[in-house]
């Protein structure tokens, strides 16, 4: 087994101590993202009330037209699938049917129903953080694991400009797109992240391939080519981040079925490998039974230290 640190599925679930922590840094990571939803709703209270006297005065303020759509409950993606007709329909019943009724508690109505749309928006840009936040973990000791080996790598930011190594700030981690490296045989490799692989016709978290792009300034012509290719590939993965264990098993589920369709794809001779946050009891048997039957060449529960960075030594030697 390529994982010195998962001898048994139990090994593979999440503690409570480790669930707590998590929860406990995507609060703390909430609350951040939360300060300029709240800003935006007490500056959109202060133009009310000085422009303000009522109601009705809200049609006459068009530069905070969108913001007011918003607190009448339609999301910032739903309101570009309606006509003005739409929109100026949708404020006039916000208006006669909520605001009005609220009588001189109007502002405080608008302000409330603002930050439930608010709300929702911030809980999709946690879904989005919840998953970078468990990107920058995997990368972070993936580059750990090449700056103990004394190899030199230069990493691709999401525009694909290239830098060296050295000169990778703890900033520029959630930038990563690419990691570039030579094996001690001289062999070139790249891990790529949250990209479309075409044999598998879905986009896969780890994507580690025998190859490179060794121009520094390369485009994405060049790495769809990188990709196309099959002979390219080494191992492929996928990453779930999601700490809370009523979601656990549908992400397995997700991460599962992206796996069995690469298994497929490379008629089951590529190495593949799953990382995740949340780990049950159920799911850990399902995991370690294709790790010990070689459907999966390895496994880490990414809030284990150990596990996670044993995995990511076998994946830079690969």
């Amino acid at each position: 087994m390529n994982n010195i640190h998962i001898t048994a599925a139990t090994d593979l679930v999440t503690t409570p101590a480790a669930r707590r922590s998590g929860f406990l840094e995507y609060a703390l990571r909430r609350n951040k993202e939360s300060i300029p939803f709240i800003d935006r709703a007490k500056a959109l209270k202060a133009v009310l009330e000085v422009h303000t006297q009522s109601p009705n005065d809200l049609l006459t303020l068009t530069n905070i037209r969108e913001s007011l759509l918003e607190a009448s409950g339609i999301s910032v993606k739903a309101k570009v699938h309606l006509t003005e007709s739409d929109k100026q329909g949708l404020l006039n019943d916000f208006i006669e049917k909520i605001l009005l009724p609220s009588g001189k508690a109007y502002i405080d109505e608008v302000v409330y129903r603002y930050l439930l749309t608010s709300g929702d928006a911030l809980g999709g840009k946690m879904r989005n953080i919840v998953g970078s936040i468990a990107k920058e973990k995997l990368t972070r000791f993936i580059i750990s694991q090449l700056q103990i080996a004394d190899t030199q790598f230069s990493y691709l930011d999401k525009k694909l400009r290239s830098t060296p190594g050295e000169q990778l700030g703890v900033e520029d981690i959630d930038t990563i797109k690419a990691i570039r490296w030579s094996n001690k045989n001289n062999q070139q490799r790249i891990l790529i992240f949250d990209t479309n692989v075409p044999p598998v016709k879905k986009n896969i978290d780890i994507v580690l391939l025998n190859d490179a792009i060794v121009t520094d300034a390369p485009k994405t012509q060049d790495l769809k080519k990188l990709l196309d290719n099959t002979a390219h590939y080494l191992a492929i993965g996928e990453l779930k981040g999601g700490i809370d264990p009523a979601g656990a098993d549908e992400h397995w589920k997700t991460a599962n079925s992206a796996l069995g369709r690469a298994r497929t794809a490379f008629a089951g001779k590529l190495p593949l490998l799953f990382v995740g946050a949340a780990i049950e009891q159920a799911m850990a048997g399902e995991i370690f039974s294709q790790y010990q039957t070689g459907e999966l060449a390895n496994c880490a529960n990414l809030t284990s230290d150990d596990q996670l960075a044993a995995l990511c030594e076998w994946l830079v030697r690969l």
